[in-house]
């Protein structure tokens, strides 16, 4: 198949004990476990209406419950320098296209305008003289944020536990390819999603999710993290 999943990860039972710890209360304090949970809820969602085709400071800050902050020029890029190519290029990429749709093979292409828009986040740098960038995480968590359907989140948690390369630039065409042909697996994550009472997500979210909980569980058994 096209990406290598774990075979844990098609237990349904183990699909939804993973996406239901994600959303559980910390005991101790009653609030979220992981401030991640609100990736998609803070501020109604990046992509509703009213929003779906500029870059917040909403959307910044909830990229940053997912441990990668977007901030000083950094964020000045993305909500002002650069906003209106920003812009531009996510009004060329429809909302409801999902990962799996005959159309997402031309947006998420090497000339489609998701590439072009995740190039551009990637290259962002503080000062023309500055050698650090934002980078391919933020990058790409940024543009999960506006368009959960089509996106994947990427970080070193998902990289790990499903084998991926150290640069891997074929994520997003390969997970389409897995989900066009595993009719099972788009099975198994919509039912995780609806058990675990987390119907609000996309398939994409609760597929990383449940890759990342199954690594914090491998690596931090008992130990939950105050960050995504």
């Amino acid at each position: 198949m096209c990406v290598d999943i774990p075979g844990e990860l098609r237990d349904e039972y183990v699909a939804v004990g993973l996406v239901e710890a994600y959303f559980a209360d910390d005991p101790a304090t009653g609030r979220a476990r992981y401030s991640g949970s609100y990736f998609e809820r803070l501020g109604g969602g990046g992509s509703r209406p009213e929003t779906a085709y500029q870059f917040t400071a909403e959307d910044l800050l909830a990229v940053s419950m997912l441990s990668v902050p977007v901030v000083r020029y950094y964020a000045l890029h993305v909500l002002d320098y650069k906003a209106r190519e920003l812009s531009g290029l996510l009004a060329k990429i429809p909302l409801d296209v999902t990962l799996a749709d005959p159309e997402a093979g031309d947006l998420i292409a090497g000339d489609g305008p998701a590439q072009e828009l995740w190039q551009m986040l990637h290259d962002i740098r503080p000062r023309p003289q500055d050698r650090n960038r934002l980078g391919p995480v933020a990058a790409g968590k940024l543009l999960a944020r506006k368009r959960p359907h089509l996106i994947p989140v990427y970080d070193s948690h998902v990289k790990d536990v499903l084998g991926r390369p150290a640069n891997d630039r074929l994520w997003w065409r390969d997970l389409r390819c897995q989900l066009a042909r595993d009719e099972d697996l788009v099975r198994e994550l919509e039912s995780a999603r609806v058990r675990a009472g987390a119907g609000h997500l996309s398939l994409l979210r609760t597929f990383d999710i449940m890759c990342w909980m199954f690594w914090e569980n491998q690596h931090r058994p008992g130990q939950g993290r105050a960050g995504t």
